[in-house]
């Protein structure tokens, strides 16, 4: 049974936007510079942001957005201040628990 309230959502999701996203994309792909926008992808990775997209692409193959990778990122590096203030200034090696806040 579809339930077809007024906020568009129908049963599994939205099949009015995604019709149209889909109508879009294949208008895109008929007319649109395609080997033009391939080349700009091409040459981003290749470019000053390739370390962003990078992260961008790893922190997307784990479900995360880009911005849980700088939170996690910046996570890490407050525990190896802490463990580093902590071991100073004995020689031991700094040791961090990560996830263990």
């Amino acid at each position: 049974m579809t339930d077809k309230s007024s906020d568009g959502i129908q049963g599994e999701g939205n099949y009015v936007a995604g019709r149209r996203f889909d109508d879009a994309e294949r208008k895109f792909v008929e007319t649109g510079p395609v080997e033009q926008k391939a080349r700009e992808a091409a040459d981003a990775l290749d470019g000053p942001e390739a370390e962003e997209l990078e992260a961008a692409r790893k922190a997307s193959a784990k479900g995360h957005s880009l911005a849980e990778h700088h939170e996690n990122k910046a996570k890490i590096e407050k525990h190896l201040d802490n463990g580093l203030e902590e071991t100073f200034p004995a020689s031991d090696p700094v040791s961090i628990s990560p996830g263990a806040d």
